[in-house]
Protein backbone atom coordinates (compact mmCIF):
# COMPACT_ATOMS: atom_id res chain seq x y z
CA UNK A 1 0.00 0.00 0.00
CA UNK A 2 3.15 2.24 0.86
CA UNK A 3 4.59 1.76 -2.35
CA UNK A 4 1.26 2.12 -4.30
CA UNK A 5 0.68 6.04 -2.51
CA UNK A 6 4.30 7.17 -2.89
CA UNK A 7 4.44 6.31 -6.82
CA UNK A 8 1.09 7.68 -6.87
CA UNK A 9 2.66 11.06 -5.30
CA UNK A 10 5.20 10.90 -7.46
CA UNK A 11 3.17 10.37 -11.04
CA UNK A 12 1.09 13.22 -9.45
CA UNK A 13 4.47 15.71 -9.72
CA UNK A 14 5.31 15.82 -6.40
CA UNK A 15 9.28 16.32 -5.70
CA UNK A 16 9.27 14.82 -2.10
CA UNK A 17 7.59 11.56 -0.82
CA UNK A 18 8.48 10.43 2.72
CA UNK A 19 7.44 7.41 4.34
CA UNK A 20 7.05 6.85 7.95
CA UNK A 21 5.84 4.30 10.15
CA UNK A 22 4.51 5.23 13.54
CA UNK A 23 5.76 2.04 15.45
CA UNK A 24 3.73 0.09 17.60
CA UNK A 25 1.37 2.54 17.46
CA UNK A 26 -1.65 0.56 18.10
CA UNK A 27 0.15 -0.71 21.80
CA UNK A 28 0.88 2.70 22.57
CA UNK A 29 -2.41 4.49 22.62
CA UNK A 30 -3.28 6.55 25.60
CA UNK A 31 -6.81 5.77 26.82
CA UNK A 32 -7.59 9.00 28.18
CA UNK A 33 -6.07 10.81 25.55
CA UNK A 34 -8.00 8.92 23.08
CA UNK A 35 -11.43 8.59 25.36
CA UNK A 36 -11.25 12.73 25.25
CA UNK A 37 -10.65 12.98 21.24
CA UNK A 38 -14.22 10.25 21.25
CA UNK A 39 -16.14 12.82 23.19
CA UNK A 40 -15.53 15.67 21.16
CA UNK A 41 -18.04 13.64 18.26
CA UNK A 42 -20.03 11.43 20.60
CA UNK A 43 -22.50 12.58 23.34
CA UNK A 44 -23.60 9.55 24.46
CA UNK A 45 -22.19 8.58 27.60
CA UNK A 46 -23.45 4.97 27.09
CA UNK A 47 -20.86 4.58 24.02
CA UNK A 48 -18.36 6.33 25.73
CA UNK A 49 -18.45 3.73 28.39
CA UNK A 50 -18.75 0.48 26.14
CA UNK A 51 -15.79 2.06 24.15
CA UNK A 52 -13.75 2.72 27.37
CA UNK A 53 -14.30 -0.56 28.25
CA UNK A 54 -13.31 -2.08 24.75
CA UNK A 55 -9.92 -0.39 25.28
CA UNK A 56 -9.63 -2.09 29.05
CA UNK A 57 -10.57 -5.41 28.41
CA UNK A 58 -8.33 -7.46 29.54
CA UNK A 59 -5.27 -9.00 27.34
CA UNK A 60 -3.85 -12.80 27.57
CA UNK A 61 0.06 -12.90 28.37
CA UNK A 62 1.41 -16.16 28.88
CA UNK A 63 -2.07 -17.69 28.89
CA UNK A 64 -3.44 -15.68 32.20
CA UNK A 65 -5.57 -12.58 31.72
CA UNK A 66 -3.71 -9.17 32.36
CA UNK A 67 -5.43 -5.83 32.38
CA UNK A 68 -4.94 -3.34 29.33
CA UNK A 69 -3.35 -0.04 30.79
CA UNK A 70 -2.45 1.53 26.94
CA UNK A 71 -2.97 0.44 23.39
CA UNK A 72 -6.15 -0.84 21.52
CA UNK A 73 -7.26 -4.50 20.93
CA UNK A 74 -4.75 -5.23 17.52
CA UNK A 75 -6.93 -6.73 14.75
CA UNK A 76 -10.72 -5.54 16.58
CA UNK A 77 -12.47 -4.23 14.49
CA UNK A 78 -12.89 -0.79 16.19
CA UNK A 79 -9.57 -0.22 16.61
CA UNK A 80 -8.58 1.42 13.17
CA UNK A 81 -11.52 3.66 13.65
CA UNK A 82 -10.19 4.69 17.12
CA UNK A 83 -6.93 5.20 15.75
CA UNK A 84 -8.49 7.88 12.98
CA UNK A 85 -10.19 9.80 15.61
CA UNK A 86 -7.26 10.35 17.11
CA UNK A 87 -4.71 10.97 14.70
CA UNK A 88 -7.42 13.21 13.07
CA UNK A 89 -6.11 16.45 14.46
CA UNK A 90 -2.36 15.61 13.23
CA UNK A 91 -3.91 15.30 9.89
CA UNK A 92 -5.56 18.52 9.99
CA UNK A 93 -2.48 20.15 11.50
CA UNK A 94 -0.86 18.04 7.82
CA UNK A 95 -3.52 20.33 6.22
CA UNK A 96 -2.59 23.32 7.37
CA UNK A 97 0.57 23.26 6.43
CA UNK A 98 -0.05 21.98 2.87
CA UNK A 99 0.75 18.69 3.17
CA UNK A 100 -0.57 15.85 0.83
CA UNK A 101 -0.46 12.31 2.82
CA UNK A 102 -2.25 8.97 2.80
CA UNK A 103 -2.48 7.39 5.91
CA UNK A 104 -3.34 3.82 6.30
CA UNK A 105 -2.96 1.11 9.07
CA UNK A 106 -1.59 -2.58 8.82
Amino acid sequence: QAVSAMKAHVTAGHRWVVDLDLEAFFDRVNHDLLMARVARRVDDKRVLRLIRRYLEADMFQHGLPTPRRRGTPQGGPLSPLLANILLDDMDKALERRGHRFCRYAD
